[in-house]
């Protein structure tokens, strides 16, 4: 196997083994992004293949490879309406080509770059961020909130199911980023799958300096990061915030971004995207943060707690992995507005001591991710 040759200092595989990396969309640096750019930084230089591209939305150490987008991202002004492709996109992906001297292919999938097709002998490991929500468990969510687009997805989705489950069964390796979504895939695909927690920036995410307690340098607002789409349930923070008459914050960007501002009252501000530099000082200075979706594993809500914020949360999903209830927040139980409007009555920012957040968004690190994801490599090529 080429993958033999000498290693090359600081790199998990050899320099001359050929790698290749399946993503599913480049055009914003969400979750799955970072997990690219950790993993990028464990290869020797691998191609990337997507099925559409924005470099403008996607950071320097990524743009630096080799990226190659598919048919599809030539449509006119797809980047804005990629969404509505969904049914084209399984064909898209059967026709990415990959090099028969390729030696390793790494897909990252939450739709559907874990069906590229490799050639005979080529290895497959495929990490999942979740299988297709709204083909599975979140379905209904996504019709009842999902604007238009839901009626193509009514139409589409038992073909998308059926070439769902043939494609899950290609990757030789399996792994996912929580216990929770491991779950999903035993339950989707009757696949086992090892679970390699996804990296929290936690070099850049810190707490504001040594010894800081939560109050009372923190402002009288609370905080909502997220990407405007249904499952989020950003509207419940909102409308339970317009109720209480609390002032709450929201960033983020997504194809509900618009109905999110229309439904917020007036002590509710939706900011919309924002750079690094910002969401860091919104996490350094908000009282604390809430996070109402069920989440595969939730990043957002260790960012806050490394940087020494609350984190008020569902209990369920992912999140129920990562928050230590009464070290790192609390949870609400049931996602209604009722509900996030009596745990918000009841909680206490105050109580949770921002080292102790900080210690447990430790355990998180990209540092800990590579190492984890290393030895993934390292087993399926056998050395």
């Amino acid at each position: 196997m080429a993958c033999m040759d000498r290693q090359k200092p600081g790199s998990v595989i050899p320099p001359h083994c050929r790698v290749t990396i399946v993503h599913d969309w480049l055009l914003g640096m969400r979750g799955g992004e970072w997990v690219l750019d950790a993993i990028l930084d464990i290869l020797p230089n691998p191609i990337i293949q997507t099925l559409f591209y924005n470099p403008a939305g996607i950071n320097p150490s990524i743009n630096a490879h080799s990226i190659r987008p598919g048919p599809l991202n030539h449509l006119p002004l797809v980047k804005h309406w990629y969404r509505w492709t969904l049914p084209l996109m399984p064909l898209a992906t059967n026709c990415i080509r990959i090099h028969p001297r390729t030696d390793l292919v790494i897909s990252l999938s939450h739709c559907v770059a874990h069906g590229v097709i490799t050639p005979p002998g080529v290895r497959h490991i495929c990490y999942y961020f979740s299988p297709m929500r709204y083909l599975y468990d979140q379905g209904e969510t996504y019709l009842k909130h999902g604007g238009p687009g839901r009626y193509l997805l009514r139409l589409a989705s038992a073909h998308l199911r059926r070439w769902d489950i043939r494609a899950a069964q290609r990757p030789q390796q399996v792994a996912t980023l929580s216990k929770f979504v491991a779950g999903r895939i035993a339950k989707a695909y009757n696949r086992t799958a090892q679970v390699i927690h996804p990296p929290v920036r936690t070099q850049l995410f810190t707490l504001p300096k040594p010894g800081f307690h939560v109050s009372p340098q923190r402002e009288n607002e609370f905080l909502m990061v997220s990407a405007m789409v249904p499952y989020k349930r950003v509207d419940l923070g909102i409308r339970a915030a317009n109720r209480l008459g609390i002032p709450l914050r929201v960033v983020g960007d997504g194809p509900l971004l618009r109905q999110m501002r229309k439904i917020a009252g007036p002590t509710v501000t939706v900011e919309g995207p924002v750079h690094d530099t910002r969401l860091l000082h919104l996490y350094q200075t908000r009282k604390a943060l809430i996070y109402p979706a069920e989440e595969d594993f939730g990043i957002v809500p260790l960012e806050a707690m490394a940087c020494g914020m609350p984190v008020l949360g569902y209990r369920s999903g992912g999140l129920t992995e990562t928050l230590v209830e009464g070290v790192c927040g609390a949870f609400f139980d049931e996602q209604s507005v009722d509900c996030l409007k009596v745990a918000l009555e009841n909680l206490d920012p105050r109580k949770y001591k921002a080292h102790a957040m900080r210690t447990q968004a430790e355990r998180f690190s990209e540092a800990n991710f590579k190492a984890k994801f290393m030895n993934l490599i390292r087993s399926e090529l056998g050395y």
